[in-house]
This record gives structure tokens, C-alpha cells and sequence, in this order.
């Protein structure tokens, strides 16, 4: 289980067919949780989830079930 850090903003996606704003996951590379930079964190998941429609956002916006971007 990955833990919540409240003074750093790292990066979390949530998946529109898996409980969209409800259910976030690390967004992860090379084994360890991203910081957040919108761009970074948007292409890696665009890698990483082609086929998927997913949000992604930083910690504090997670907590409060906000996606700050998305791939719809």
C-alpha cells in the first residue's frame, strides 16, 4: 500500500471504468511514485494507458476526488 505524504505533491490517476474520482492509484516509474508535473505525469500515463480513459492529479486535488486532467 502506497502511503499519502500531505507535504509533497505526488502523482495520482484514477480510471473512468474502475471507480472514476472514487479509486486513485501511485502513478509509478521505474518502481518508484512520481512527483507531480502535469506534463510528465500526462505522457507517462499516456504510455503507460493508451487503451484506458483515465484522470490524473496531484495529491491535494486526489484527497478532495478532483481530476485535474484527463484523456477524454
Amino acid at each position: 500500500m502506497t502511503s499519502i505524504t500531505l507535504n509533497q505533491e505526488m502523482a495520482w490517476i484514477t480510471f473512468s471504468l474502475d471507480g472514476f474520482e472514487k479509486k486513485w492509484f501511485p502513478v509509478m516509474l521505474n518502481g518508484k511514485h512520481l512527483k507531480w508535473d502535469s506534463q510528465l505525469v500526462m505522457n507517462v500515463c499516456r504510455n503507460a494507458f493508451p487503451d484506458n480513459s483515465w484522470g490524473i492529479s496531484p495529491t491535494s486535488q486526489m484527497i478532495m476526488g478532483h481530476s485535474c486532467r484527463d484523456n477524454f
